[in-house]
């Protein structure tokens, strides 16, 4: 359901039909992808694996705390999540569970250019979903004084995050490029993130081009 500016996720699954140890053994990395569009029943998934609420409480002072599948340090949940598809490029809201516009152009072929290698700028270029996961550097500091321990917290939940949209894209059929090796400022100045908002790991997703030839 889209409301302007506004694009409403349908709910995710809290059960699927694949064991984590067999999506574990089928997990590796994809570089080549169809082009074919995801449905917003699989964006949703993915995204709720990323960063999605899994439950809430009332903590003993009154204040809502909203859980993710990720642990992080302090519960200060520093990383945010954009999300470049043919309909624009987002930031995923992962309390309301929503897509909030922030460009109606797709940016994928830009972004692409930001890749350091060939086969990641061809990922990003043909994948039909790039994920773009980033810091709050100034959220990040909130669970230490020292920037260095900041840096390697948000680091390890990125990492933590990740692999859960990994898992979560084997068990529907999809494929994961981590890409960390990119131009910074690129994409910086593609996708106009707030400075405070530093890139970790670009994400394309997609149906893999080798399993579709695996199956013919």
């Amino acid at each position: 359901m889209e409301e302007q500016g506004i694009l409403k996720l349908p709910k995710p699954q809290s059960r699927g039909k694949m064991p984590v140890e067999e999506a574990l053994g089928l997990r590796k990395t994809t570089r080549r992808f169809l082009t074919r569009e995801l449905d917003l029943s699989a964006i949703s998934q993915l995204l709720w694996a990323l960063q999605g609420t899994t439950y809430a409480e009332t903590s003993s002072k009154g204040k809502r705390l909203f859980h993710r599948a990720a642990p992080s340090a302090g519960g200060t949940y520093p990383l945010e999540v954009y999300v470049a598809f043919s309909k624009g490029l987002f930031h995923y809201d992962p309390i309301s569970h929503e897509l909030c516009v922030v460009s109606e152009n797709d940016v994928r072929d830009r972004l692409s250019e930001a890749a350091i290698t060939p086969l990641n700028q061809e990922a990003i270029k043909t994948a039909p979903l790039t994920i773009i996961l980033a810091a709050d550097n100034d959220r990040a500091l909130k669970a230490t004084p020292l920037l260095e321990n900041a840096v390697r917290f948000t680091h390890l939940e990125a990492g933590h995050a990740a692999q859960n949209l990994i898992l979560q894209a084997v068990s529907l059929g999809l494929g994961v490029c981590t890409i960390t090796s990119y131009q910074v400022a690129k994409v910086y100045e593609t996708l106009k993130l707030p400075l405070s908002h530093r890139p970790v790991y670009l994400l394309p997703v997609g149906l893999s081009k080798e399993k579709s030839n695996e199956m013919l």
